[in-house]
């Protein structure tokens, strides 16, 4: 029978010792022999015991994470986390739309250029974005205009609006730029020696690709990356990349483990590099490229003048994690183990599933807990051009009758109106809701899948599907130059099920239309569709597909509780958008980057325990803030606010004096006086500390204390408005806009890594960064009038309140910030 593991590990150095010396009494035959007092081998004995303990102690992870915690050098963080199995996480580049114009005033009749892989266009501050496709643009006569893009395997066709002598069309591009270094193999490599290679990188790296050229051959061979070496077989072409602080080191195998490098050969390494977030640059950056040439018939090269600009700005940079950031996410990785489990799992969830859409500073809230399933709330931020969406959770009442709500339904908050996102069924046997996503209208550039070589000029270059009442409108447009592409025709089909269906063509619009009634026709989840568009004679042209979700069922990570009484059903936690926010949006956009992307990387069952739902819902980013008002009371309650002291007090009655008090209470605006002898009518005053609150019972409200008075627990906006009096030095040689500038700057600064989810702001922080600024002399706060402070737990509070909460994501804004400078 086999030893099990357990029984063969020694877990002390004295039973390491103790084997050691067994193993050598038996390979020596000493077995009758005192080791010991042998000084040579009780010393070979000593080392080699301490050394295999201390082997076994570095490679526990304890210790590494022990070692992690404290370590300094950013070497040896990136080291530790390998140690514990992280990879860092990458940079990503940003994305965007450039809107080029052209003037249709070429000499030629007909007339061709292109726009290479990897043209640039730039920023005022030289930021790089650069075509990951070949574009190629034909002009007939001036008048007529194709555009067509090769990615790899894949062709567009981009459309082109002609007007006042010029044509205009899109171009999608990419924040990022390439560098090709190459290295040579020791020619001298050992049989089975590992190789390593380490490649210097100042920027932040995107991906990197790896290839190696044998030395009797010409071209390269792509090799794979794998996490780690031991992933490999002894035939794996590949390698492990591990982040340095100089750049990247790339581990090759030995033959063994992996295939080593051939002695002498080349491997070149090609690195994307990007901005990251320097790249999610605002609308209107772009201002110029590159030159385009184009060659007339009579051989002259000439300069294709345009003019270019980003209507809307670059989105998706993300720098690559910093050091502190590696070193956090390596121990909650190890922590968590990739699952879902304990608060501090769910508080981590962006590093726990890394591709969710969940934003870092997401807040987990068990708001049920049964026999069935433990409710966990995952409450986050919605982002959308770089800036947070205004949402909020709701609640909303309904009759009993209703158990249907369609998405768009207003619901009011206050004073604002706010949409809902999702369709909603009631469910009153189980008192929940639930919701299902129902695409509103989705733009799409269709992808050219098979080029059948016809001849027949008809092409496609965008897809409108929309939603209209019960119905989905699927709308292919298309170019065409044929006197008869009113007679051509177009065939969907769903990947999924096999089922074709007809197109009209519609000739007066451009386009091949079919509408499933109802759109239950289109099955759930995430589908793929393909378009075969055929000449008159029956005789394919060219397939088209696109890729999106169209309906899905969000029961796996979202659901509402409903109570209902003999008259209406409560439905509480409704994720909502405001209304004006996004009335004033492109809703094709924001159904494509927030709605689509929620849709198809949302996924927690392979992450949660069984008895866990994860509930996806949104952080309150606007309106009124709420959640001090269920900050616990630190003082004893008070009877009522007075000016002057009552005549006939009881015993121990308690009162908060007012700012401008009269009597025997002059002197103690703002105390709480308390009667210690009823009968001569004696009052002890009791100095209360900043924040503190407490209960006035004659009108049942929190008061708090802000340091000079005491105010009714107030309500503020969100986002934070901050009011601020400075008053500026009198050396100070610059305007008052400018020091009211860099105020404004300096607190935006402070604070941004601060903001987050009911996170306590205080005066004297603010006042330590303004006041740190040249030119300020002093300053004043006028709102908000306390600190924003935080101090409840949700044990307390009750089931009502709890079904309530939302949390609050405490910032401000540029524009939220009003500065006063004398």
């Amino acid at each position: 029978m086999t030893q099990a593991i357990s029984t063969q590990i020694s877990l002390s150095r004295d039973s390491i010792r103790e084997n050691i010396t067994d193993y050598i009494k038996t390979y020596l035959e000493l077995e009758n022999v005192d080791l010991t007092k042998s000084s040579f081998l009780s010393f070979l004995i000593d080392i080699i015991s301490t050394l295999t303990a201390n082997l076994l102690f570095y490679q526990i992870s304890t210790y590494r994470e022990f070692f992690l915690t404290t370590a300094q050098i950013p070497e040896s963080i990136l080291n530790l986390s390998a140690f514990l199995g992280y990879s860092p996480q990458e940079a990503s580049y940003s994305e965007l739309n450039v809107l080029v114009r052209i003037p249709l005033a070429f000499q030629d009749s007909s007339v061709t250029f292109t726009i290479p892989e990897g043209f640039k266009f730039y920023t005022n501050s030289d930021i790089d974005f650069v075509t990951y496709y070949i574009t190629t643009f034909t002009i007939t006569n001036n008048s007529a205009v194709s555009i067509t893009a090769v990615e790899g395997t894949k062709t567009y066709s981009f459309p082109v609006t002609i007007a006042d002598g010029n044509f205009s069309f899109i171009l999608p591009l990419r924040q990022h730029k390439t560098s090709v270094q190459e290295f040579q193999v020791d020619a001298d490599t050992q049989l089975y020696q590992f190789v390593t290679l380490d490649v210097p990188i100042s920027g932040k790296v995107s991906s990197l690709v790896v290839e190696v050229r044998e030395p009797d051959e010409v071209s390269f061979s792509l090799w794979t990356e794998f996490n780690s070496m031991y992933l490999m077989s002894v035939t794996d072409t590949g390698y492990v990349p591990r982040r340095t602080d100089e750049g990247q080191r790339l581990y090759f195998g030995n033959g063994l483990v992996g295939v080593q490098p051939t002695p002498g050969c080349t491997i070149r390494v090609t690195v994307t590099e990007t901005e990251g977030e320097d790249g999610n640059v605002i609308a209107g950056s772009i201002k110029t490229g590159d030159r385009i040439y184009t060659t007339t018939d009579a051989g002259v090269t000439q300069i294709v003048n345009y003019t270019v600009t980003n209507p809307v700005s670059a989105s998706g940079g993300e720098d690559e994690e910093s050091t502190e950031e590696i070193r956090k996410n390596s121990i909650i990785n190890l922590t968590s183990l990739g699952r879902l489990v304990t608060e501090d799992d769910y508080k981590n969830i962006d590093t726990v599933i890394s591709d969710s859409p969940i934003a870092s500073n997401a807040l987990p809230v068990l708001k049920r807990s049964d026999l069935r399933a433990n409710e966990v709330q995952i409450f986050s931020i919605v982002e959308y051009n770089n800036a947070i969406v205004p949402t909020r959770n709701a609640k909303h009442s309904v009759s009993l009758a209703t158990t249907y709500i369609p998405r768009g339904t207003i619901v009011s908050v206050g004073d604002d109106q706010f949409y809902t996102l999702f369709d909603m069924i009631v469910d009153q046997t189980n008192l929940t809701t639930n919701y299902y996503y129902i695409m509103y209208e989705i733009e799409q550039t269709p992808i050219l899948v098979t080029n059948y070589e016809s001849t027949y000029d008809l092409y496609s270059d965008n897809l409108i599907v929309s939603k209209e009442g019960d119905t989905a409108v699927f709308k292919l447009y298309y170019h065409s130059t044929e006197s008869d592409a009113d007679l051509a025709d177009c065939q969907l089909e769903i990947l999924s099920t096999g089922v074709t269906y007809d197109m009209v063509n519609d000739s007066t619009s451009s386009c091949f239309t079919y509408t499933f009634d109802p759109y239950t026709g289109i099955p759930e989840d995430e589908e793929t569709f393909y378009f075969t568009i055929s000449d008159q004679s029956a005789t394919n042209v060219a397939r088209y597909s696109a890729k999106f979700v169209f309906r899905k069922s969000l029961s796996d990570f979202m659901m509402s509780n409903t109570f209902s009484d003999s008259t209406s059903t409560m439905i509480y936690d409704i994720p909502v958008v405001e209304k004006s926010y996004y009335d004033g949006i492109s809703q094709r956009d924001f159904e494509k980057q927030v709605l689509q992307t929620m849709m198809t990387s949302m996924d927690f069952s392979s992450y949660k325990m069984l008895t866990d739902f994860t509930n996806m819902k949104f952080t309150n980013t606007i309106g009124d803030l709420q959640n001090m008002e269920h900050n616990k009371v630190t003082r004893n309650p008070v009877i009522d606010i007075r000016s002057t002291p009552p005549s006939t007090p009881n015993l121990n009655d308690r009162y908060i004096v007012d700012i401008r008090p009269t009597g025997s209470w002059a002197s103690y605006g703002g105390y709480i006086a308390q009667c210690s002898d009823e009968t001569s009518i004696t009052w002890i005053f009791i100095y209360p500390t900043t924040d503190d609150v407490l209960l006035v019972q004659s009108n049942s409200t929190k008061y708090v204390y802000t340091g000079e008075k005491w105010i009714a627990t107030p309500t503020y906006q969100i986002p934070l408005e901050l009011e601020v009096e400075v008053f500026k030095e009198s050396t100070y040689a610059h305007t008052m806009d400018m020091l009211a500038t860099d105020v404004r700057s300096a607190l935006l600064e402070a604070f941004a890594t601060r903001f987050g989810i009911n996170v306590n702001i205080y005066h004297s922080e603010i006042i330590d960064v303004i006041q740190g600024l040249t030119g300020v002399d002093h300053c004043a706060i006028k709102k908000p009038e306390t600190n924003i402070v935080f101090n409840f737990k949700l044990k307390d509070l009750t089931e009502t309140q709890l079904l309530e909460y939302g949390p609050e994501y405490i910032y401000f804004t540029s524009d939220s910030i009003s500065i006063k400078v004398y």
